[in-house]
C-alpha cells in the first residue's frame, strides 16, 4: 500500500469536507452547498462508499480527499499530502529504489497473470476441447454472465499451450516462472504449465487485479483443486475469493458472509447475493480478517459442519477474536467506582448448513433458503459453548474446570451486560455452580484476557503487497510514453461529443497532478525527448510515480504503432465509459433519496444526459472493435486493459 493509499485509508472523508463545508446526511450520502462556486440548493454530494466527491450543480468538479483539500487551500500535492498525512498520524518516507524497482517488477507480473486470464477465458469459449468443461460449469449452474463477470476459464491438457502463447507475446520465461504460471523442469530442460485440463477461475486482490489462479480438475486426478504457489503477489493467506465484487455489497448490508469454495461466491452473486467471499486456506487468517474489518464488524461464516469444519472454524474465530478493533466501556464496581475493560467490538454468527450440504447447493436450489439460513445463524457464542464442551464430560470435576477455562474469557469479553448475564447463567447451568460464584471465579482468573488458542499456532502477519496498473494507470502511462497518442485519444473523445481525458478520470490524486502538469508541459512547447526536465520540475513523491508508469509501459513486449494506437484509444474510451457508469450509480442512490422532494427534477436530466453519452461511447467501441477484428482477423489477438 502506498502512502497516498495508507492516509485515505486512515481518514474519514466525511470527516475532513466537514471540517470545511457542513454536510448533512442523505441516505447512504452527505449533501451540502458546492464550496466552489455560488448556490442556494446543495448540489455537493460526498460518497463515503468510494472515498469521493462531486458537485452536480455549476462547477461540476470531483474527485476524493486530495483534490477536495488541494482544491480548497489553494495547495500542491505535496503540500497536501503533507497536511492528511499529519491528520491520519502517517509518517512520510521518501521510497527508495529498490521499492521502486520492486514495484515495477509486480507491475509485470500483474500484466501476465492478466493476459493469462484472458488466454484461459477465451480457450473456454472458443476451444472445442473446452466442450467438457463448458458442459461441467453448465451442470453447476453458472450462468454465461457468471463466467464473464468473474472471467472463469479453461486450461488446455497440454504442456505449453500458455507457455507458447505467453512466449509469443515476449514474455520472459523468468517473468512466467516468477508469476506461478509455469513449472519448472527437474532435470533443468526446460518449463510447462502448472495448469492443466482443469476449468481455470482467476484469484483477484479487492482492486480487481488478477494475482494468482485456481484450477479444478475435471473428472479423476490428484489434487482436485489447484491453487497458484505463493508469488510476489500472491499469498493465500492475505486473499479473499470474491473481495473485489463483494465491497460495495458488504459495504451496503453491513454484513461478511465468509464461504470455503469459488463456486459458493459465483452462484452467490450469481443470485445477487453480493456479500460473499471465500477465504483462501483451512481457516481464516488475520490477514484476511483485516481486510474484511475496513468494510464491516459484522461477519457471518457458513463453513463446512464436520469435524474438520469445525476445527477451521475456530482458529478462525480465534484469530478474529484477535484481530478485530475492541472498545473500552466503563464498568461499575461493587464499591461505586468505575473501571474501564476492553471488549470484543465485532458482531460474529455461524450459518447452520443443512448435512452434507455447501452454499453452492443451497443457493442454487433455494436462494430464499440461504437468505434464511444467514438471517438466522448462530449466535458466535452460542456456537462456542456447543463446540468448546463437545469433547468434555461435564458430570466430571475436571469437565466442568475445563469448560468453564474455555468458555469464561468469552463470557467475560462480551460488553453488553444483558447478554453477559445471559451466557453466565447457561454456564452456570452447565457445571451446576451459582453464577454469582461462577463470575467471581472467571474475574479471578483474568476473565478479560484472551483464551488459549484452539488452532494450530499463529497465522502469519500481513504482508504487504502493492497493486499494479489499473485501467486510469494504463491510460496516463500511455500518455507519459506517447504523447502523440494522447492527442490522438483526445480526437476519438472528441468525435464521441466528449471532452479530452481528464485529471478527473484517473482514481489516484497524485495521477491527476501528474496528468494536468504534463498537458501543461506539452501545451508550453514541452517533448517527449525533454522529458528529464518536466521530471525534475515535480515534487519528489511525484517523481518517484512518473518513474513507475514509465517503466509499466518500457516493460511490455513491443507492438507495431497501428496495434499500439487501438489499444491507447480503446483504453481511453473504456476508462470514460467506465466513469460515467459510475458516475450514473450515483446519481440513482440519491434519485432514491426520500428526504429530497427535488431528487427526481435535479438528478433524472443528469441521468438522461449520461446514459445517452454512454450509448454513444459503447457505439463508438463497438464499430471500433468490429473494424479492428475485419483488419486484424488473421493476427494474433493482443492483450487486453481490464476493466474493473
Amino acid at each position: 500500500m502506498s502512502v497516498v493509499d495508507e492516509v485515505k485509508e486512515r481518514l474519514d472523508i466525511v470527516e475532513v469536507i466537514q471540517s470545511y463545508v457542513p454536510l448533512k446526511k442523505a441516505g447512504r450520502n452527505y449533501k451540502g452547498l458546492c464550496p466552489f462556486h455560488a448556490e442556494k440548493t446543495p448540489s455537493f454530494v460526498v460518497f463515503p462508499e468510494t472515498g469521493t466527491w462531486h458537485c452536480f450543480g455549476a462547477c461540476g468538479t470531483g474527485g476524493d480527499v486530495f483534490s477536495f483539500v488541494m482544491k480548497r487551500e489553494n495547495m500542491g500535492f505535496g503540500e497536501a499530502l503533507r497536511l492528511l498525512a499529519r491528520r491520519a498520524g502517517v509518517e512520510l518516507e521518501p521510497p527508495s529504489p529498490q521499492a521502486t524497482e520492486a514495484e515495477r517488477r509486480l507491475d509485470v507480473l500483474r500484466e501476465i497473470n492478466q493476459a493469462a486470464a484472458t488466454y484461459f477465458f477465451h480457450r473456454l469459449l472458443q476451444s472445442d476441447e473446452a466442450a467438457r468443461a463448458r458442459s461441467y460449469l453448465e451442470g453447476r449452474g453458472l450462468s454465461r454472465e457468471t463466467i464473464e463477470r468473474f472471467q472463469v476459464g479453461y486450461a488446455l491438457d497440454r504442456w505449453d499451450g500458455l507457455l507458447r502463447y505467453l512466449g509469443d507475446k515476449g514474455y520472459a520465461l523468468q517473468d512466467l516462472h516468477e508469476a506461478g504460471l509455469i513449472v519448472e523442469r527437474e532435470d533443468g530442460s526446460g518449463y510447462y504449465d502448472r495448469f492443466r485440463g482443469r476449468v481455470i477461475v482467476p484469484i483477484r486482490d479487492q482492486r480487481g487485479r488478477t494475482i494468482g489462479f485456481g484450477g479444478r480438475i475435471l473428472g479423476e486426478g490428484v489434487p482436485k483443486y489447484l491453487n497458484s504457489p505463493q508469488t510476489p503477489l500472491f499469498d493465500k493467506s492475505s486473499v479473499l475469493f470474491g473481495l473485489d465484487q463483494a465491497r460495495a455489497g458488504i459495504r451496503t448490508s453491513g454484513v461478511a458472509v465468509i464461504v470455503e469454495g469459488y463456486m459458493d461466491v459465483l452462484m452467490a452473486h450469481q443470485h445477487g447475493i453480493n456479500n460473499v467471499v471465500a477465504q483462501m486456506g483451512t481457516a481464516l487468517t488475520e490477514a484476511q480478517l483485516r481486510l474484511l474489518k475496513r468494510l464491516t464488524q459484522r461477519f457471518v461464516l457458513a463453513l463446512d459442519s464436520d469435524t474438520a469444519g469445525d476445527q477451521a472454524t475456530l482458529r478462525g474465530l480465534d484469530v478474529a477474536r484477535e484481530v478485530m478493533d475492541r472498545e473500552v466501556v466503563p464498568v461499575p464496581t461493587a464499591r461505586g467506582l468505575i473501571r474501564f475493560e476492553e471488549r470484543l467490538a465485532a458482531d460474529i454468527h455461524i450459518v447452520s448448513l443443512p448435512e452434507g450440504r455447501d452454499p453452492d447447493e443451497v443457493i442454487r436450489e433455494s436462494p430464499a433458503q440461504w437468505v434464511q439460513l444467514v438471517a438466522n445463524a448462530k449466535p458466535v457464542m452460542d456456537y462456542y459453548f456447543d463446540a468448546l464442551s463437545a469433547d468434555l464430560d461435564l458430570t466430571t470435576a475436571k469437565g466442568k474446570a475445563d469448560v468453564v477455562s474455555r468458555l469464561g474469557p468469552l463470557v467475560a469479553e462480551l460488553s453488553d451486560r444483558v447478554q453477559r448475564a445471559h451466557y453466565l447463567q447457561q454456564l452456570g447451568r452447565m457445571v451446576q455452580v451459582d453464577e454469582a460464584a461462577l463470575w467471581q471465579q472467571i474475574r479471578q482468573a483474568g476473565g478479560h484476557k484472551q483464551p488459549p488458542r484452539h488452532g494450530q499456532g499463529q497465522q502469519p502477519a500481513e504482508p504487504s503487497h502493492k497493486a499494479g496498473l489499473g485501467l486510469d494507470e494504463h491510460c496516463l502511462s500511455f500518455a507519459l510514453h506517447y504523447p502523440h497518442l494522447l492527442a490522438q485519444a483526445d480526437e476519438a473523445l472528441g468525435a464521441c461529443e466528449e471532452e479530452p481525458l481528464a485529471a478527473g478520470d484517473l482514481g489516484r490524486p497524485e495521477d491527476r497532478v501528474i496528468l494536468d502538469t504534463w498537458r501543461a508541459w506539452l501545451k508550453g512547447g514541452g517533448s517527449r525527448q525533454a522529458r528529464g526536465e518536466f521530471f525534475d520540475a515535480l515534487d519528489e513523491r511525484l517523481q518517484d510515480r512518473v518513474t513507475v508508469l514509465v517503466a509499466a509501459q518500457e516493460a511490455r513486449p513491443p507492438l507495431p504503432e497501428e496495434l499500439l494506437g487501438s489499444d491507447v484509444l480503446d483504453a481511453v474510451i473504456r476508462l470514460r465509459l467506465q466513469n460515467l457508469r459510475r458516475e450514473v450509480q450515483s446519481l440513482r442512490y440519491l434519485l432514491e433519496d426520500p428526504e429530497d422532494a427535488a431528487a427526481a427534477a435535479t438528478y433524472g436530466p443528469l441521468i438522461i444526459q449520461t446514459t445517452a453519452r454512454i450509448r454513444r461511447l459503447q457505439q463508438a467501441l463497438n464499430e471500433r472493435s468490429l473494424s479492428g477484428r475485419r483488419q486484424q482477423k488473421d493476427a494474433a489477438v493482443r492483450v487486453p486493459f481490464g476493466e474493473e
